[in-house]
This record gives C-alpha cells, sequence and structure tokens, in this order.
C-alpha cells in the first residue's frame, strides 16, 4: 500500500514537477525570513527548567542582590620590557579604566588597588594581605572588579560590548595589556563561537557534500539538485525554531549537520536506485525508486525520530529542546526528499547536463572505485571467514571496553573554549593568582529579615556551617551588626546605618531576602563539593527555624552540583527509550525478530566501540557526548534497514545468499558508505564552532559513522549466514524428526 501510494506520486511528480518545484523554492524563501530571526541564546539558565531544585532561588539571588553579578578587568605588564603594574603610567591607565567603565550602566561599584592608593609608596605601605588582592606577587597583574547591580543590568550581551569598547578607548600604557573577563564575558565569547560557528559549519558542510556529490554522480546539475531539497529542509528547520520560540544555542547549532546529513542519506539511496534502474533500461525507473527507497525512508526516519525524541524527555532543558529540533529537523528532511527530490530528478532527465569524466579523481578519492570494492569485500570476506571476523570483534572489544573505563565526566566551564581564548588565558591567570576562594551562598526568606530571630539564626547557622570541612568563613547582614542588637527598632537603626553599597550585598531593600555568603576553598573535586553542599543542608536541617523564615542553599552552583546527576539519569533514559521505540517500528518494517537482531546488532557494537575509542582518545564525556548512543542508533539503524531490505529484495528474486549479499553490498552498500562521507562532512564542519564538547562531539560521531559503516555489511552478513546455514537447517530437522 505504501510503495503503491509512493509509485502514485512519482506520476504525479512527473506531471506537476514545474509546479513542484516552484513550491520547494517558494517554502525555502519564506522559511529564510523565519531562520534569519532566529535568536543565539547562551543564558546559562536555559540549560535547565524552571522547576529545576535551586533555579528560583538561583534567580532570586541574581536578580535581587548587588554584586553577585562581576566583571573583571585584567592589567597584564609585559616583563620582557621589564615593566610592572604600579609604575606610574600604568597607575594612570588603571585610573583611566574605573572612571570610564563607572559611568556604565548597572555598575554598582568598582574596585582597583588604587582604593590602597594613588602611588606605589602608599600601595606598599599597605598590608601584603589587601595588596594581593588586586596586585599579584610578581607585579606582572593587576585586577579591577566591576560589581554589578543585576536588577539595572541591560541585555548581558550588550553590556560586555560596552566593556569592551569602553576599555578599548583607553589609552593603553606601553607594554600592557588589557582584557575584560568574568562569567559574563565568557558567556558572550561562548555565543560569538555559536554565532560565528553556525553560519560557518552550514557553508563547508554544504559546499564539501556539493563537491563529494559531484565526483560521485559526475554531473554538477544533479548534485545541486540534490543539494535543494535539503536546504528546504535545513532552512524549514530553522525557520520552525523562530516560530516555537527555541534558541539557537551550543546543542540546537548541530541539528543542521544532522539534518544534511540524514537530507543527503535519504537523498543518495534514491537517486542511486533511479539510476541503476535507468541503467537497466527501466522506463518507470522513478516509480520504483520512489516506491522501494521511498518505503525504506519512511521507516527509517521514523525510526531516526524515535531515537531522537527521547532527547525530549530529558532532565536538562537544552537537551530537550534539541531532541525536539531534531525530531523536526528529521521528519522535515524525509518530507522534502521525498515531496520534492522526484520532481528535481524529472527537470534533471528534462535538461540532461554533461557527465564530466573525473573517473581518475573519483578512483583516487576512492568514491568509485575503493569504496565499491571495499564494501563487497567485507561482505564477502564475512560470509567466507566468519570464524575471523568474530575473533577480530573479541579482541576488539577487549580494547574498547578498557577504553569505556577511562572515561572522566567533565561539566566546568573550563571544558568549552581553548586556552588560548583571551577571555579563558584572562580567566585562569585570575583564579590562579587572585582568586583563593571560592564561594556559595544561602538565601534567607522572611516578613521582615530584621528581627532577633532572624539575625539570631543566621548566627546560629554561621557556627554550624564554619564547621563544615573546607569551609573558610560565613558572613551576613547578622555578621556586620557586632553581636546584634535585642531590639527590632535597633536593628533597623543599625541596618539603615551601613554603606548602602555593603548593606545591598546582603539584603534587598524590602528586607525580606537576605544573603549569608559562605567562602569555601576552591581547590575541591565536583564529588567533594557536591558532599560539602550536602553538609550545610544537613546544618540548615539541624537548626530551629523561626516561624515561615525559609534558609536555602542558593546561587548556580547549586544548580550546577546536580548536572553530573541530571547527566547520568539521561543518558540512561534516553538510549533505553529510544531503544525500545526503535525496536517497535523495526518490528512493524521488518516483520522478522530476527531482523530486528540483524538490524540492532551492527549499531550497538558501532556504539560500543565508538565509546570504547572515545576513552582511548582521551575525550571526555560532556553534555553533548552522552547524545552519542542515542545519535548513533538513530543513523546506524537507517542503514541496517536499507541493506535488510535490499537483501530480502535480491532473495526474493531467487538469488543465493552469497549472490544477494554480493548484489546488496555493490548497491546499497555502496550508498551507505557515500552517505556515511557524507554525513561526516556534516559534523566535522561543526569544527568551525569553536566549542571543545562540540568539537569533541562531531569527532565521537564521526568516528561512530566509520563504525557504523563497517559493521552493517560485516555483522548483518555473518548473520544472515548463521541464520540461513544453522538455524534454519537445525529447525528443518527438528521438523523433520518430529
Amino acid at each position: 500500500m505504501i510503495e503503491e501510494a509512493l509509485s502514485h506520486y512519482a506520476n504525479v511528480s512527473k506531471k506537476l514537477y514545474p509546479i513542484i518545484i516552484v513550491l520547494a523554492i517558494v517554502i525555502a524563501v519564506v522559511a529564510l525570513q523565519q531562520a534569519t530571526k532566529t535568536e543565539i541564546s547562551t543564558d546559562y539558565h536555559g540549560f535547565y527548567y524552571p522547576d529545576t531544585p535551586g533555579m528560583t532561588e538561583a534567580r532570586i539571588v541574581e536578580s535581587e542582590f548587588m554584586g553577585v553579578d562581576t566583571i573583571d578587568i585584567l592589567i597584564e605588564a609585559d616583563r620582557v620590557l621589564a615593566r610592572d603594574v604600579l609604575e606610574d603610567d600604568v597607575l594612570d591607565m588603571t585610573a583611566e579604566i574605573v572612571d570610564t567603565v563607572s559611568i556604565v550602566p548597572g555598575v554598582f561599584s568598582v574596585s582597583s588597588v588604587l582604593d590602597l592608593g594613588k602611588t606605589r609608596e602608599e600601595i606598599m605601605s599597605r598590608p601584603p594581605s589587601e595588596v594581593a588582592k588586586y596586585v599579584n606577587t610578581e607585579r606582572q597583574y593587576s585586577l579591577v572588579t566591576v560589581a554589578l547591580d543585576s536588577a539595572d543590568v541591560p541585555d548581558r550581551a550588550q553590556l560586555v560590548q560596552t566593556f569592551q569598547k569602553t576599555v578599548a578607548k583607553v589609552d593603553k600604557a606601553k607594554g600592557t595589556e588589557v582584557t575584560v573577563a568574568g562569567m559574563l564575558t565568557f558567556f558572550y565569547a561562548w555565543e560569538e563561537a555559536v554565532r560565528s560557528g553556525f553560519v560557518a559549519s552550514l557553508i563547508l558542510s554544504v559546499l564539501t557534500i556539493v563537491v563529494v556529490l559531484f565526483f560521485v554522480f559526475r554531473n554538477p546539475i544533479t548534485a545541486v539538485f540534490i543539494m535543494v531539497p535539503i536546504l528546504v529542509a535545513v532552512l524549514a528547520a530553522f525557520g520552525t525554531m523562530h516560530f516555537i520560540n527555541v534558541p539557537l544555542n551550543f546543542l540546537t547549532v548541530m541539528f543542521g549537520a544532522i539534518t544534511l546529513g540524514l537530507g543527503v542519506d535519504y537523498s543518495i539511496h534514491l537517486v542511486q536506485r533511479y539510476h541503476e534502474e535507468l541503467e537497466r533500461g527501466n522506463e518507470n525507473a522513478l516509480n520504483i525508486a520512489v516506491a522501494k527507497i521511498g518505503r525504506n525512508t519512511i521507516f527509517t526516519s521514523l525510526t531516526t525520530m524515535a531515537a531522537f525524541s527521547s532527547f525530549a524527555v530529558a532532565g536538562l532543558r537544552m537537551v530537550a529542546e534539541y531532541g525536539l529540533m531534531s525530531l523536526i529537523a528529521i521528519s522535515f528532511s524525509a518530507l522534502s526528499v521525498l515531496l520534492f527530490l522526484p520532481s528535481f530528478l524529472v527537470l534533471e532527465s528534462k535538461i540532461g547536463g554533461k557527465t564530466f569524466d573525473i573517473s581518475k579523481i573519483s578512483n583516487t578519492l576512492g568514491l568509485r572505485g575503493f569504496i565499491p570494492n571495499m564494501m563487497t569485500r567485507l561482505s564477502e570476506f564475512s560470509v567466507k571467514k566468519p570464524i575471523a571476523v568474530i575473533f577480530f570483534l573479541g579482541v576488539g572489544l577487549v580494547l574498547v571496553f578498557y577504553g569505556m573505563s577511562q572515561i572522566e565526566s567533565v561539566t566546568d566551564e573550563d571544558m568549552w573554549l581553548p586556552e588560548e581564548t583571551p577571555v579563558v588565558k584572562a580567566g585562569n591567570i585570575i583564579k590562579d593568582e587572585f582568586v583563593k576562594y571560592g564561594h556559595t551562598m544561602i538565601l534567607v526568606q522572611a516578613d521582615d529579615i530584621r528581627t532577633p530571630e532572624v539575625l539570631g539564626t543566621m548566627a546560629e547557622i554561621k557556627e554550624g556551617v564554619e564547621d563544615v570541612p573546607r569551609v573558610v568563613a560565613v558572613s551576613s547582614i547578622a555578621s556586620l551588626l557586632n553581636h546584634g542588637p535585642d531590639e527590632k527598632k535597633e536593628i533597623e537603626r543599625k541596618i539603615a546605618a551601613l554603606p548602602f553599597d555593603l548593606r545591598r550585598q546582603y539584603v534587598t531593600n524590602d528586607y525580606t531576602n537576605g544573603l549569608m555568603l559562605i567562602k569555601i576553598d576552591r581547590e575541591m573535586a565536583e564529588t567533594e563539593y557536591v558532599v560539602l553542599l550536602e553538609e550545610i543542608k544537613d546544618v540548615l536541617d539541624y537548626v530551629e527555624m523561626p516561624g515561615d523564615v525559609v534558609f536555602v542553599p542558593a546561587g548556580m552552583d547549586v544548580v550546577g552540583s546536580q548536572i553530573e546527576e541530571i547527566m547520568g539519569k539521561d543518558k540512561v533514559q534516553s538510549t533505553l527509550l529510544s531503544l525500545v521505540l526503535v525496536i517497535i517500528l523495526l518490528f512493524l518494517a521488518l516483520r522478522s525478530f530476527m531482523g530486528i537482531i540483524l538490524a540492532l546488532l551492527p549499531v550497538l557494537l558501532a556504539i560500543i566501540f565508538a565509546m570504547g575509542t572515545m576513552g582511548l582518545l582521551g575525550i571526555p564525556e560532556t553534555f553533548l557526548t552522552i547524545m552519542i548512543a542515542t545519535l548513533l542508533l538513530g543513523l546506524g539503524i537507517d542503514y541496517c534497514i536499507h541493506f535488510i531490505t535490499r537483501y530480502k529484495e535480491e532473495r526474493g528474486r531467487g538469488e543465493k545468499l552469497e549472490d544477494a549479499l554480493r548484489i546488496t553490498s555493490s548497491t546499497v552498500g555502496v550508498s551507505i558508505a557515500l552517505t556515511t562521507i557524507t554525513t561526516i562532512l556534516g559534523f566535522l564542519a561543526l569544527m568551525t564552532v569553536t566549542l571543545i564538547p562540540v568539537q569533541d562531539f562531531s569527532k565521537v560521531a564521526s568516528i561512530g559513522l566509520i563504525f557504523c559503516m563497517i559493521f552493517v555489511p560485516v555483522i548483518i552478513s555473518v548473520g544472515l549466514l548463521f541464520h540461513e546455514r544453522v538455524i534454519r537447517r537445525a529447525l528443518s530437522f527438528f521438523s523433520w524428526r518430529s
């Protein structure tokens, strides 16, 4: 029924191809207009759902208290020129920087070495501990810290741009370098990496794929016509992002490569089958290609969508959005290829076009000689020497299981940008030279903070928390009032007498929220930090709270401490859910439990080998690499369905097992190899995104696809041989005996 409907649509394409082509172009133009409006966001709040534990408190802290957000300005003196940051012209430059940034909207306060004095002598006369806050021991670096009023901060990206432009206008002292740093600047650099890498990756992947298609089909018209429906799908997917208000981030930026890869995958299988039927002299070549490959495309797209749909229920919001958009993009790829490519193939037959003789180049690249022979030989070797295949797999599994044991999980911000990035270099210097301690916080919520009961509880919590290992000190509004007066009016008077910039770091204007700052040892592993937060919670549980007052750990560090647990759950949940959905769809497509096993085994092995290789190469597990298993499951099943269905088709024509495998490997096997190359090019184009986890993801995904390409003909051939010559004979024997 499906094949009949698709064959009928092929006839429609033959008659109405001009209208269908115009429709494709119109959709592309409209989608492009919407796609250009899609926003780029690197707001780390967007990583999580609003109901993630700690998110509400984190937003209160960031929006209600002054000084929580900061921007650092690092001044570096060139030691080769024998300069230091306390020379007169450098101090004059520092003063100019302080003056210019102080008037930037959203700035709460600015602190620098000039707070200690205006000359070298005045500064060096102060206690070394005070000097160390602003100048390192060798006097090579000086730090200017800008505290921001979160409630008054405009667009954060715009704020960073303002700081960078403001600092750039300052007259630099000879032999000095000034860098704007801090977390806001880091995320701005992150956003710029996504923005520039997104455009570059799409352009590079399109160009390289077109070149490969040209060498494969030797006709520029064919190469371009194949790409048009795929580009329609890509533009439609990004246009949909704007329509449903999903921002472009370091995760969703990747589904462009997936859309291109899958679209080319679907297209190559269709065009290869079309050309194969033409070479046979079949007048209904388009109908056969659309019917046979179209049916496979429907099922392969559904299985891939099923795999990616598991991300939509992930605990991390950014992963869920990626799953949703991948789901949309995959459906658009399949629909666009099935709806529009047949019409472009009709137009190609009308135009004709010159076929270039580039056999030497194609053979050199392996696109017309090596690849077909490799796929056929892999299948033939597997049938002739299945024991050797099992032996090599066993040896390989020993290595990859060792590699999997070496995988480490990384979740901190240091993993994102290359170390040579200016903001990263400056940030590392600041951490090494100036940041001796880290911080976490406790948010206090009450009708009025200014009561003896609340301040007394703060003092009790302070005493308990300071006994927690790795905690250095605890400060709050209570600690600023010395011993804390007993009368509420006296408390109100003393708090009102505190300097505004000091008071607003600990209490809000309406005194309903207070903040306790906990200074902690910075040199802690992630697991140690999680334990520390648990011990702080234990202190809060132990202390008796007055009335309706709430004391709760707060800040994005508290939210971020859950990331590894969420990642672990998402990894297991998404893999299992996608596996269940894929098995169901495989049964509908292949109608055979043996077919399900043959389709799954090569992909599962490819996943294991990819993860093992990842460990052997020292690539850490991040937000992105946890999705590799599901990604390969979705893409690899595509290869298996095409291979198995073509084998069954050849067997249905009366071909023997060896001959059916040879034909399948020399036709579908070649298509699988070519689609692997083009899909890998799509993923490798992501190397233009200068975010290290994105680059690692592209490497591991490419490695996994190579394993899929190799294992599909090898494992399926061995499996079919075992099924034909062992299982069936055994069943026949027992049937005869009975």
